[in-house]
C-alpha cells in the first residue's frame, strides 16, 4: 500500500512538473513587470505594460527626491502633452505625466487622492478629456493593461497579483512571451497580447513617445499616410451623445435609509461621473491647484456633448475649461494625427499656448 501510495505521488509530480515549472517561470521573469520595482521602463515593444503601474511606481521612485507638484493626467492621448513642453508655462522643470492605458475619470480621481495621501503639494495640474474618461465598458478588473494599481484602487495586493498571474496561462500568453525572448520579433498569432510598435516611456517625468510612428513619418510621410489608417470623416460635425454617468432622479426614501446614506463616506458609496468630478474638484481646492481641463481635439471631430461640457464649466472654473473637439483648424489637417486614435505633439502645443495665454491667467 505505501509503495502504491508513494507511486502515485511520483506520477502526480511527474504529470503536474510542466504547471509547476511555468509557475515558476512567471515568477523568474515577472513578463508583466509587476512583482518587482524597476527604475525605468523604456521601450515596451513585445511587452505588456501596465502605464497604471508604470506611472505609480515611477512615481514612488522619484517622489521623495523630487517631491513632484505639477501633474498630467488622461488616457494616452494625453501622451503628447510633453511635460518639457509644459514646463515653460508652469515655472516647474520636473512635471510628472500620470497618465493610464484608457483612463477613465475614476482614474484620474484615484491618482490625485494618492498624490494628496503622500503628502504632495498639487501646484498645477493638466486634465486631458476624451471619450474614455467616461467611458465605463473598459476593464478594470481583469484586463493586463488596464487593471488599476492596488495603492491606488485599495484593491487586496494578493487579489491584484492575482489576476496577472491568471493572465499568463490565458490564450498561451506564456508561449507568446517565451518566443519574444528567444526571438524578438511579432508574429501575427501575437494580436492581442502584444503590438508590433515602438513606444517609449521616459524615466522620472514619465512621458509617453510614439516612438514607432515618429520613426516611420521621418522617414517616408508620404508612404505613411498613404497607408489605411484612416477613415473617411463626416462631411458634417457630428455632436457626441451625453458621456457623464449622473445620479438618477430618487423618489423621497424613508428617513432610515437617508441616515445611513448620510453617514456613508465619499469612499464607500456608489459613485457616479459627477462624484468624481466632484471629488476631484475638492482636492483642487485644498491645495488651491493652477488647473486647466481640455476636452481634446480627437480625429473623429465629434463635438463634446453640451450637457456634459456645461456640467463641467459649471463645476470647475469655466474659464479653466477648453474645448477643441468638433471641426476646427487643428482637427481638420490629416497630419496633425498619428492614427485615428492619437493626435500630435504639434497640438498640444499650440493648445497650451492658448489656455496659457495672458488673456486666461
Amino acid at each position: 500500500m505505501g509503495k502504491d501510495f508513494k507511486r502515485l505521488v511520483k506520477n502526480i509530480i511527474l504529470f503536474t512538473s510542466p504547471v509547476w515549472v511555468l509557475a515558476i517561470s512567471y515568477f523568474v521573469f515577472d513578463p508583466f513587470h509587476v512583482l518587482r520595482h524597476y527604475e525605468a521602463y523604456p521601450d515596451n515593444y513585445l511587452k505588456s505594460y501596465n502605464r497604471n503601474r508604470i506611472g505609480t511606481q515611477i512615481f514612488l521612485n522619484n517622489n521623495d527626491s523630487l517631491n513632484y507638484e505639477s501633474f498630467v493626467f488622461g488616457s494616452s492621448r494625453s501622451s503628447v502633452f510633453y511635460t518639457e513642453d509644459w514646463s515653460k508655462y508652469i515655472n516647474d522643470p520636473t512635471p510628472f505625466h500620470y497618465d493610464a492605458s484608457n483612463e477613465d475619470i475614476k482614474g484620474i480621481y484615484q491618482k490625485l487622492r494618492f498624490i494628496d495621501a503622500q503628502g504632495n503639494q498639487i501646484k498645477n495640474a493638466l486634465l486631458i478629456f476624451d471619450g474614455e474618461t467616461f467611458n465605463p465598458y473598459v476593464d478594470h478588473k481583469e484586463s493586463i493593461i488596464h487593471i488599476r494599481d492596488w495603492r491606488l484602487s485599495g484593491q487586496n495586493r494578493f487579489l491584484y497579483h492575482l489576476q496577472f498571474f491568471k493572465a499568463y496561462f490565458k490564450e498561451l500568453y506564456f508561449l507568446k512571451y517565451f518566443d519574444t525572448l528567444i526571438n524578438g520579433k511579432y508574429k501575427p498569432y501575437m494580436y492581442g497580447s502584444f503590438e508590433n510598435k515602438h513606444m517609449l516611456y521616459t524615466p522620472v517625468k514619465n512621458d509617453f513617445i510614439f516612438q514607432g510612428y515618429i520613426d516611420q513619418i521621418k522617414a517616408d510621410s508620404s508612404a505613411y499616410y498613404a497607408r489605411d489608417l484612416f477613415y473617411q470623416r463626416s462631411e458634417i460635425e457630428e455632436t457626441a451623445d451625453p458621456l457623464i454617468d449622473q445620479p438618477e432622479p430618487k423618489k423621497e426614501a424613508d428617513s432610515f435609509i437617508k441616515k445611513i446614506e448620510n453617514t456613508l463616506s465619499f469612499e464607500e458609496k456608489e459613485k457616479t461621473d459627477l462624484d468624481y468630478l466632484e471629488g476631484i474638484k475638492v482636492i483642487f481646492e485644498k491645495h488651491q491647484t493652477d488647473y486647466r481641463i481640455i476636452f481634446g481635439p480627437n480625429y473623429d471631430q465629434k463635438k463634446v456633448n453640451p450637457q456634459d461640457l456645461q456640467l463641467v464649466e459649471e463645476l470647475f472654473d469655466e474659464n479653466r475649461v477648453f474645448d477643441f473637439t468638433g471641426k476646427n483648424d487643428l482637427t481638420e489637417p490629416l497630419f496633425n494625427y498619428y492614427e485615428i486614435y492619437h493626435y500630435k505633439p504639434v497640438l498640444a502645443r499650440k493648445i497650451l499656448n492658448e489656455i496659457y495665454s495672458d488673456s486666461n491667467q
